[in-house]
C-alpha cells in the first residue's frame, strides 16, 4: 500500500489538503443537524389532530347591523344560524366554538386535583356546544356530553358572573367560587391522574374554581408553542360577542365538503343578512400553519444538497490537481511496471485518507453543534445511527468524486508522460 507516499504529499500541502479536511468535517457536521432537523420536522408534518380535518369546515360571521349589539338579537342569531347550517344538505354537525385545530382559539389555564397540594399544570381551554364533539369528530371514550340545555345555562350563568364582578379578598381572588362540568382530554387525565381514572374527579384553578370532570375525548391535538399540545378543557357555553361575532364549526359528510361549502355563505345572509361570512376549509388552515414549517424542511434539503455538491467539486478539484501535478510520477510507475488499477487505487487510498480524517474532525463537530443547537433552538438530539450514516454517505459520495479523475490519470501513458514534463 502506498501509505508512506501519501502521508509524505500531505506534509508537504498541509494548507490543500487541511482544507478538503475542514469541508468534509464542516459538511458531516451541518448536513447531520439539517438531516436531524428535518426528521423531526416531517414528524411534525405528519402529527394528526385526532379529528376529521378533511371534512371540517370553519365558519366566521361578523356582524355590522346595529342590532346585533343587544344580547337577545344576538341569541336569536345563533340559534338561525345553527338551524340554517344543519338544514344544508351533507352537513353531519354543526357546532358554536371558539376552538380551530390547527390554529387555536382559546386561552389557557392552570389547575390541579382539588384538594392537592401539587403544582398547577397548564391546560388549553375552549368552549364547547353540545355539538363540538360531533363536529371535531372527537371520541368520546368516557363519560358524557354537554347537553343542550347544560350549554344554554352555563352560558347564562357566565354572562352573569362577568356582568357583576366577584368580590375579592386581600389577595385578590374571589371570594365566591364556581363549579363547572368540563371534558378533558385522555392525555390531561393521564397527567393529572396516573391510574388513569379522571372521570368523576375534580380540579381547581388559581382562583379556587372548581370543575368536575364529566367525560374525556380520546385524541387531542392542538399546536400551541409550548408543551400542552394534548392537554385540554373543554367547558360548555356559547360564544358570539358584536366585536368578534360568532364562529361555527361545520362536519359535512365524506365526499360533500365542496357542496356544502358553496351552500354556507347563502343560507346564512338569508337567515341575517347584517353580517359578513368567511368560509375556509380546515385543510387550508392546516396547510398554512404547517406552511412555514415545509418551508424551513425544504430549505435545508437543499441546503444538504449543495454542500454535498460542493464537497464533492472540492474533491474532485484536488483529484485533478494531483493527478496533473503528478504527471511524472505517473509516467514513471506505468514505466516499472504499474497497472492501471494500481494508480487509481492510489488517488481513491489517498482520498480516503483525508476524507476520513475530515470525517472524524465532523463527527465531534457534528455533536458539538448538535449539543448547541438542543440548548439554545429547542432541536432533537441527534442519534449516533444518523452521524453513522452521514460518515458512510460522505466516503461514497467522496470516492465516487474521486474515481473519474483517477481514471483519467491512469489513463496517461508512459511516454507520453515522460514526454510531458
Amino acid at each position: 500500500m502506498e501509505f508512506g507516499p501519501i502521508f509524505r504529499s500531505m506534509r508537504r500541502n498541509k494548507v490543500r489538503y487541511g482544507l478538503i479536511v475542514a469541508e468534509v468535517a464542516l459538511t458531516l457536521a451541518i448536513v447531520a443537524n439539517c438531516v436531524n432537523m428535518i426528521r423531526d420536522y416531517k414528524r411534525q408534518l405528519a402529527i394528526q389532530s385526532g379529528f376529521d380535518d378533511d371534512n371540517i369546515i370553519r365558519v366566521t360571521s361578523r356582524p355590522f347591523a346595529p342590532a346585533f349589539k343587544e344580547d337577545g338579537y344576538l341569541d336569536n342569531s345563533l340559534r338561525e344560524d345553527l338551524a340554517a347550517l344543519r338544514a344544508i344538505p351533507g352537513v353531519r354537525a354543526v357546532s358554536n366554538t371558539r376552538f380551530l385545530p390547527w390554529q387555536g382559539g382559546g386561552s389557557s389555564m392552570e389547575t390541579r386535583v382539588l384538594g392537592s397540594k401539587g403544582e398547577m399544570l397548564r391546560n388549553q381551554v375552549y368552549n364547547a356546544d353540545e355539538g363540538t364533539l360531533a363536529a371535531l369528530g372527537a371520541k368520546l371514550i368516557e363519560g358524557r356530553n354537554f347537553a343542550r340545555e347544560e350549554t344554554e345555562s352555563e352560558t347564562l350563568r357566565m354572562r352573569q358572573i362577568f356582568a357583576k364582578p366577584r368580590p375579592t379578598g386581600a389577595d385578590g381572588t374571589p371570594l365566591e367560587k364556581t363549579s363547572q362540568d368540563i371534558i378533558i382530554s385522555k392525555a390531561f387525565g393521564q397527567l393529572l391522574f396516573p391510574d388513569g381514572k379522571a372521570l368523576g374527579k375534580h380540579l381547581e384553578d388559581t382562583d379556587g374554581d372548581q370543575y368536575t370532570i364529566v367525560g374525556v375525548i380520546d385524541r387531542f391535538y392542538n399546536p400551541y408553542g409550548w408543551p400542552i399540545h394534548e392537554y385540554v378543557m373543554f367547558f360548555p357555553s356559547y360564544s358570539r360577542n358584536f366585536l368578534g361575532g360568532a364562529g361555527y364549526l361545520v362536519r359535512a359528510e365524506p365526499g360533500k365538503r365542496a357542496a356544502v361549502q358553496a351552500s354556507i355563505e347563502k343560507a346564512l345572509i338569508k337567515a341575517n343578512a347584517g353580517r359578513t361570512v368567511q368560509v375556509q376549509e380546515l385543510t387550508q388552515i392546516k396547510e398554512r400553519f404547517q406552511s412555514r414549517t415545509s418551508l424551513v424542511a425544504t430549505i435545508l434539503s437543499t441546503l444538504i444538497v449543495l454542500l454535498l455538491f460542493i464537497t464533492s467539486l472540492g474533491i474532485v478539484g484536488l483529484t485533478v490537481f494531483s493527478v496533473n501535478e503528478r504527471t511524472r510520477q505517473i509516467g514513471t510507475r506505468r514505466a516499472l511496471g504499474a497497472q492501471r488499477a494500481d494508480i487509481i487505487r492510489y488517488f481513491l487510498l489517498e482520498n480516503w485518507i483525508v476524507t476520513t480524517l475530515g470525517l472524524a474532525l465532523g463527527i465531534v463537530l457534528a455533536f458539538a453543534l448538535n449539543v448547541t443547537l438542543v440548548a439554545r433552538v429547542s432541536s432533537p438530539k441527534m442519534e449516533p445511527s444518523l452521524v453513522a450514516a452521514g460518515v458512510f454517505l460522505l466516503w461514497i459520495a467522496g470516492l465516487a468524486a474521486t474515481f473519474l479523475p483517477a481514471l483519467k490519470g491512469a489513463k496517461v501513458a508512459p511516454a507520453v508522460a515522460t514526454r510531458n514534463v
